[in-house]
């Protein structure tokens, strides 16, 4: 059980044993006899198990992230054979399902093109539990006792929560030269880490080349208990996103996680982005691409302490707002009332 859902898994996780998989989900759903269905990603196992089982059960698909060509296939991660699957998949569902949950707008638009009935679709962001919102906050001891342990000596701090997964890391080394060169002894602390350890060392070399490669402190990769207090001792966030295919599709979490901790942030104008922090309001957006406007954000922060605490409060008070699962839980609701009454 999780959270009081009860959760069953396959046996079988082997991809070449797909059938023995898919096989196991069927009689899952045969014996629960569930009023619908909802597909968390329209890939895998579970796509296969679908797709036999709306003959009889109502399936409501998920989309949370660009699946097919254009997305995720074109990462590399993937053999020839998974990625024609896997953009098959994504591409013939929006027509057959019986209705939509999409994290993005880029995602609402994407499922119209491939044929959902915009009724059928139903945008649903991101959004976190209240008891993680509640977690997020800052406890002051723990704050303290991280900036004695990981930050001594005092001076600005920016903190980038990733896995490097959404720009190249060699912006970042660019942000804190430029940010050190107007607000000297800036240093940059990184919370998370890439899957492959690839970007870390380009953004080192990166810095090392601009002289500001002893202003990183890599922390690795935390704890999620950890976040409220990193984010406590430091002064501001960034997390930007290069304007690709897949930024604009996703829905950050790690965005409105860096906002409930009350820390004001840093972003660019790719996506969702902009729907979580409003410019001005709650953080700011820069440009994508725009190294001098991200420092500029940054470095408007660090100078004005009134308006950090404004724009962390105002992003807290955001996500509790907007952004909380009690609040989008409705969303979900409307999905499956829909997708009940088509059939």
């Amino acid at each position: 059980m999780d959270g009081g859902v009860r959760i069953s898994n396959t046996h079988v996780t082997r991809p070449a044993l797909w059938p023995l998989a898919t096989g196991e989900m069927i009689r899952w759903a045969h014996a629960e006899h569930p009023s619908l269905i909802h597909l968390f990603k329209p890939k895998g196992f579970g796509d296969l198990a679908s797709r036999w089982l709306r003959r009889s059960t109502p399936v409501i698909v998920d989309m949370d992230d660009w699946e097919g060509n254009g997305g995720w296939n074109d990462t590399g991660l993937y053999s020839p054979l998974q990625r024609r699957v896997f953009d098959w998949q994504e591409r013939t569902w929006p027509a057959l399902a019986s209705a939509l949950t999409v994290a993005s707008r880029e995602l609402e638009r994407r499922a119209i093109d491939l044929g959902a009935p915009p009724e059928r679709v139903h945008y649903v962001p991101n959004g976190l539990t209240q008891t993680r919102i509640a977690a997020l906050t800052p406890d002051p001891v723990a704050v303290a006792e991280f900036q004695t342990r990981r930050l001594p000596g005092g001076g600005p701090s920016i903190l980038l929560y990733t896995r490097f997964v959404e720009f190249d890391p060699t912006i970042i080394a660019d942000l804190l030269a430029g940010v050190r060169a107007r607000v000297p002894g800036t240093r940059l602390v990184i919370a998370g880490g890439s899957a492959g350890g690839k970007a870390e060392p380009k953004l080192l070399a990166r810095a090392r080349k601009l002289g500001c490669d002893d202003a990183i402190i890599q922390i690795g990769w935390i704890d999620p208990g950890q976040l409220g207090f990193i984010a406590g001792a430091c002064d501001v966030a960034v997390h930007p996103f290069d304007d690709s295919r897949l930024n604009r599709a996703k829905s950050p979490v790690k965005l409105l996680e860096l906002m409930a901790t009350g820390i004001p942030a840093v972003t660019t104008d790719v996506g969702e982005a902009p729907a979580f922090v409003e410019n001005g309001t709650s953080g700011l957006v820069a440009p994508p691409g725009d190294v001098g406007a991200l420092v500029a954000a940054v470095v408007g922060c660090l100078e004005n302490p009134n308006l950090r605490i404004r724009f962390g409060q105002a992003a807290r008070e955001r996500v509790a707002r907007e952004f909380s699962w009690d609040r989008l839980v409705d969303r979900v609701v409307r999905a499956y009332v829909s997708g009940l009454a088509s059939g």
